[in-house]
């Protein structure tokens, strides 16, 4: 009897030391990310780089990280190298919703990173962005292309949330035009109209799309098809900073989930020992196991280019945090009722445990200690069990919370250019004046980001 609970502390005490024997990803992430927010992108980036190349649970986090600081101080051949291996880690593969509850009723956080959806998603997003500015046009296409892949294996894994997106479409649209004007190829020009027809489909209230079918429409109806005689710039505007995740606080805090865990503790039989109060008791301090994406600061609205005294403006093609949220939350509606079963058998184990312990003890003639002895094994297995229970934190820290694009036909030639960081009040909240090189048929692409 001694012995079995000198295990059971030693279990305990393992855990302890197990969960602070080392720092944890969002620790690490302090100092690089305020270097990033302080626009130190390369130096954030180095710090980083070591761990991108270290195999541990944490590696894909890391290179996603640090391969997005590289893109954004425009070291685009660097960004890919990282990426792309990033890309390889993180292919899907499907897991079951009761792996996926399983690997919550643990401690995930031990666990290696695999990378949410939108997460793998946007890596190849980032790869084929990343081809563009270096002029690889083929290379872009190939990486658009993975990214309606990689979507079709979220969609084999049962998640039917994600149907297209619309900026790598955008963008992958914009290659073939590049292409087609480079080759003289008549096909790569009609396939980019399919795109952007597709894109319209997707995205009705999209304007810019119905611009490009009407352009591509008279390039093609043209004797003169690949006689341009205007280039182009295309901006890739990154706004503000995306939703991480943060916990939802104590598993019964949430009404809907306190009401699902009530619901399985009625329509289940209990053992004998374990009673529903019991059960409450054991969850009072327990945390809840799946997070919630928490929106952050996004003090810009678009950006306005102003050129040779006009206008033009981006236009918004992915919501990234809001993807973040909304795909949490059915992640949360789908496995509510499995987590509250798995919850409720873990811990009527551990009451019954004590329950078991308390009538041993009794025949063993440890009398009135029978019953404290019950309660130490019943509350110290459940203690056990609810403190390596934590939902797991870890996720893409730097990206923005949305993509926009914006597109400028211009004479060759060199233009001033003022970049206005717009709020949605229509305020100016920055300006930036850089001076863009614009040659004749082709396009001069362009990448801004908010930080705040």
């Amino acid at each position: 009897m001694k012995k079995n609970i000198l295990s059971v502390l030693a279990v305990i005490l393992i855990i302890g030391i197990g969960s602070c024997s080392s720092k944890s990803y969002r620790e690490v992430m302090q100092v690089p990310e305020e270097k990033f927010y302080k626009g130190q992108y390369k130096e954030a980036a180095e710090m980083l780089k070591p761990l991108a190349a270290k195999e541990d649970r944490d590696q894909l986090l890391y290179m996603m990280e640090a391969g997005y600081m590289y893109h954004i101080a425009h070291d685009y051949k660097l960004s890919n190298f990282i990426l792309l291996k990033a890309a390889q880690i993180a292919k899907l593969k499907p897991v079951s919703v009761t792996q996926q509850v399983a690997a919550l009723l643990t401690n995930a956080t031990a666990t290696n990173y695999r990378g949410e959806d939108f997460e793998k998603v946007l890596i190849r997003m980032y790869t084929g962005i990343n081809f563009l500015m270096l002029g690889d046009y083929d290379a872009a296409r190939v990486e658009f292309k993975n990214v309606n892949i990689e979507l079709g294996s979220i969609q084999v894994e049962g998640k039917a949330r994600y149907k297209q997106n619309a900026m790598a479409k955008y963008l992958s649209a914009i290659a073939f035009e590049i292409t087609a004007d480079q080759d003289k190829r008549a096909d790569d020009l009609n396939f980019s109209r399919v795109e952007y027809k597709q894109i319209k489909s997707l995205m009705p209230e999209f304007s810019m799309a119905d611009r490009d079918i009407q352009r591509i429409d008279a390039r093609m109806d043209s004797a003169n098809t690949f006689d341009l005689p205007q280039g182009e710039l295309v901006m890739i505007f990154q706004s503000g900073k995306t939703a991480i995740k943060k916990s939802r606080g104590g598993l019964l805090d949430n009404p809907d989930m306190n009401a699902t865990i009530n619901v399985q503790l009625k329509s289940i039989s209990l053992q004998q020992g374990v009673t529903i109060a019991a059960v409450l008791i054991a969850l009072k301090n327990a945390e809840n196991p799946i997070p919630k994406f928490e929106k952050r600061s996004n003090l810009a609205s678009y950006v306005r280019m102003v050129i040779d005294g006009r206008i033009h403006r981006t236009f918004m093609l992915e919501n990234i945090e809001e993807t973040a949220v909304k795909n949490m939350e059915d992640d949360y509606t789908m496995m509510k009722v499995q987590i509250a079963a798995g919850v409720i058998t873990k811990v009527a184990v551990s009451i019954a445990a004590g329950f078991a312990s308390q009538q041993i003890a009794k025949k063993l003639g440890a009398g009135g200690f029978s019953g404290i002895i019950g309660q130490v094994a019943g509350a110290g297995t459940a203690a056990a069990l609810f403190s390596s229970m934590k939902p797991d934190l870890r996720c893409w820290h730097t990206i923005p919370a949305n993509l926009q694009m914006g597109r400028v036909f211009l004479n060759p030639g060199s233009y001033n250019m003022d970049l206005q960081y717009m709020n949605n009040s229509d305020q100016v909240l920055l300006s930036q004046k850089f001076n863009i090189k614009i040659e004749k048929g082709k396009k001069t692409f362009f990448t801004a980001r908010s930080l705040n």
